[in-house]
């Protein structure tokens, strides 16, 4: 498992922080390795050594990429919970740092220097726990069933958690300084992402450790058990590729808003990229933030059910008018629903225009009870509504934004996710979209009903609307 960096805000590279960390993350892996060397010397195993290495270095080749997640497909790890058992910590340690430092992908040096150290911890951390887990390394001396259970299969899966937990703290270090993700929100979600599969590793490392020694496979037992692997990997592949179709589904939908109100053009991108930033910070799982992120692309979809002539009319609009514009949301449910994979995303689309305090639509719900995607969606609206320039104002400092945004926290919109978002964006820089003059001046008085102003208006206009029902109703229950 290895870090996806993701693109810097600026061209300044990484933050000092996040260098800092970086250097002691390697210093740490170079003196963990040469305090195992020392203690634990590798076995006569130099064969082992550089066939584990070079396997390692081809796998990280084969990555199974272009899928959204904060971890890649590799078969490192089975490799280095293998190296655990075969060549020991030391040698664990050895092949975590020239898998990453030999690997041909184009990265970063820090990135490079990141991935090299973590997985050289990784290795001899996991080295370490299976000694202390009764583990042995010349295991030719374990003949029999009990023995190979107690003296390689046991601690081997001791090895595999205590990696797998490391691989997560280490990891959610970074991702703490460079995206603001508390530890405590990171590693659960990360564990219950990427635990399942060490559970497999685990098993795949011991039978891989089986056939190579007491087997007497050797070096020939990579191909036994990698070969089916190199299977998984093109399974997970074609997954990349569904995820893929879905883009170019939500691209074309998008396009298609962005041809019918061009004033917007860019719009949804920027809520999908706002709503990744807050689920990062509520740490929502990569499942989830998915989802949401699919919700942004898509939440004014209903626009297409929208007349042309509301979207680009100047001047206010009436209250009919207003209630057309307003039921985007409804119809935005009504094209999706029917699409498999957007199916969590439908209640985000459906709600992002409700209020914290119940003054919103469609359902007039409020607190909690609204879905937390479309409390996060409603956010990230108001947010690029702010931060965008417009006819009529030109667009606010980030700063500005938020200080809005927090005074409308318990009315307007949840406080939880305003300061999930200021927790983001503290951590990564935001980029304000601006209008081309050209496209300003042709839009001129259009109605904008991501305005939190707008939401006000709206809201006290169902308040009156409210009011003047209500004597009615006294009237009927008389």
């Amino acid at each position: 498992m290895t870090s996806r960096q993701g693109r810097p805000a600026s061209s300044g590279g990484a933050p000092a922080g996040v260098r800092v960390y970086i250097s002691l993350v390697f210093l740490a892996a170079a003196g963990l390795a040469a305090l195992c060397w020392r203690s634990f010397p590798v076995p006569d195993m130099g064969v082992a050594l550089v066939v584990l290495c070079a396997m390692g270095t081809l796998s990280s080749w084969r990555r199974a990429g272009h899928i959204k997640s904060q971890v890649t497909f590799t078969f490192t790890s089975i490799i280095l919970l293998t190296s655990v058992a075969v060549v020991g910590p030391a040698g664990a340690a050895i092949v975590g740092l020239v898998t990453p430092a030999l690997e041909l992908r184009r990265q970063r040096l820090d990135a490079r220097l990141f991935n090299t150290g973590m997985a050289s911890i990784i290795g001899a951390v996991g080295g370490l726990a299976y000694l202390l887990a009764g583990g042995i390394v010349h295991i030719s001396a374990a003949a029999g069933v009990l023995p190979l259970l107690t003296k390689v299969f046991f601690p081997l899966m001791v090895a595999d958690v205590a990696q797998c937990l490391v691989n997560a703290l280490v990891l959610g270090g970074i991702v703490n300084l460079s995206q603001g993700v508390p530890l405590r929100r990171f590693v659960p979600g990360m564990l219950s992402s990427s635990g399942p599969a060490y559970i497999g590793y685990g098993v795949i490392g011991y039978l891989f450790v089986i056939l190579w020694i007491p087997a007497q496979v050797g070096p020939f037992s990579a191909v036994l058990v990698l070969a089916p692997l190199f299977v998984a990997r093109w399974a997970f592949v074609q997954y990349g590729e569904e995820q893929r179709a879905h883009e170019r589904t939500l691209s074309a939908l998008v396009t298609a808003v962005e041809t019918k109100d061009p004033f917007t053009r860019g719009h949804s991108e920027r809520i999908a990229s706002l709503c990744e930033r807050i689920a990062g910070a509520m740490a929502l799982g990569q499942r989830r933030t998915e989802a949401l992120r699919y919700a942004g692309m898509l939440h004014d979809i209903g626009k297409l059910g929208i007349p042309s002539r509301l979207l680009r009319q100047s001047g206010p609009l009436s209250d009919d008018e207003l209630e057309t514009v307003a039921m985007h949301a409804v119809r935005g449910v009504e094209m999706v629903r029917d699409i498999d994979f957007l199916q969590e995303s439908v209640e985000g689309i459906r709600h992002h225009h409700e209020r914290f305090d119940g003054r919103g639509y469609p359902a007039g719900l409020s607190g909690t009870d609204i879905p937390e995607f479309a409390r996060i969606i409603a956010v990230a609206d108001a947010f690029d509504s702010l931060t965008t320039t417009r006819p009529d104002r030109p667009a606010l400092p980030v700063e500005d934004a938020l200080a809005e945004l927090r005074a409308r926290s318990g009315t307007h919109l949840d406080p939880a996710i305003v300061a999930a978002l200021e927790r983001a964006l503290a951590r990564q820089s935001w980029q304000r979209a601006e209008v081309d003059p050209d496209t300003l001046a042709g839009h001129a008085g259009t109605y904008d009903h991501d305005d939190p102003v707008e939401s006000d208006t709206l809201a006290a206009r169902a308040d009156r609307a409210a009011a003047r029902q209500a004597p009615l109703r006294q009237e009927v229950t008389r």
